[in-house]
């Protein structure tokens, strides 16, 4: 069996209705179920974040064509529509939990320049659903505010906090944190590691591979309004571009090379 050289990160947000045509960080249930049929057709497969984290480090091996599946803030479309079609595939994923607004709603400031109204988030019990179903729960801050704004006291008990309520949960403080809005700075990683995260998620593009830098792990951003032959390009060029047009690119550029 062929052995994993790098690894891509898939990061997902709501599964639901979009709000809006532009709302590109909502997929819609059929539209998810079609991307994982797509990528097991494709003999892609789900491995669970901690065995990634354990093959980040060298500490294991994983077949080729593995993944890891990511969801940010913790909506309740992921327990509603996104985990029956993962149970039925039985592949295990990630959710970056918003642990100051678990139960309540995605309230906090949106920057993508679209109207996007509050959405319901998971509660204790749809978490502790997901858990036993092979679900990891880890955090994606406290209250979703951007890290690198944060004084040094503010940012170390906000992500004391979060490891706190999800440990709370998930029965053990959470070892992974995704940055909220990506943004992070020297002051954010080592704050994360002084608390206790041994692995930060960013979303910066790329595949990962072994030795990776632990609080810069790259992650590919999955839209809306991917169709399933889209992210089958992303995950094998690791990038956020998923358009024939990229494709084409990327094999003259390999052509060019050669020559």
């Amino acid at each position: 069996m062929a052995t994993a050289q790098r690894i891509p990160v898939l990061m997902y947000h709501r599964v639901g209705e979009p709000d809006h045509p532009g709302d590109i960080y909502c997929i819609r249930p059929e539209d998810f179920d079609a991307h994982m049929t797509a990528l097991a057709r494709a003999n892609w497969h789900s491995v669970c974040i901690e065995d990634f984290d354990a093959w980040r480090r060298g500490e294991k091996l994983l077949p080729e064509n593995s993944f890891v599946l990511t969801f940010d803030d913790g909506f309740a479309g992921v327990h509603d529509f996104a985990a029956p079609t993962l149970k039925n595939l039985g592949w295990p994923a990630t959710v970056f939990l918003v642990a100051g607004k678990l139960g309540g709603q995605s309230d906090w400031e949106v920057t993508t320049g679209e109207p996007m109204r509050p959405h319901t988030l998971m509660n204790a019990a749809q978490l502790r659903s997901l858990s036993a179903q092979g679900f990891s729960l880890h955090s994606h801050s406290l209250m979703h505010r951007d890290l690198t704004t944060l004084e040094a006291p503010t940012l170390e008990q906000d992500l004391c906090d979060s490891r706190t309520r999800i440990a709370e949960i998930a029965g053990c403080a959470p070892s992974y944190i995704a940055y909220p809005y990506g943004r992070h700075s020297e002051a954010v990683r080592n704050a994360a590691q002084r608390v206790g995260f041994t692995l930060a998620f960013s979303v910066e593009s790329g595949f990962n591979r072994p030795g990776e830098r632990p609080y810069q792990i790259r992650r590919l951003d999955v839209f809306g309004n991917d169709t399933p032959t889209m992210l089958l390009r992303k995950v094998r060029l690791g990038t956020n571009e998923g358009s024939l047009a990229h494709l084409m690119q990327y094999y003259l550029r390999r052509i060019l090379r050669l020559n």
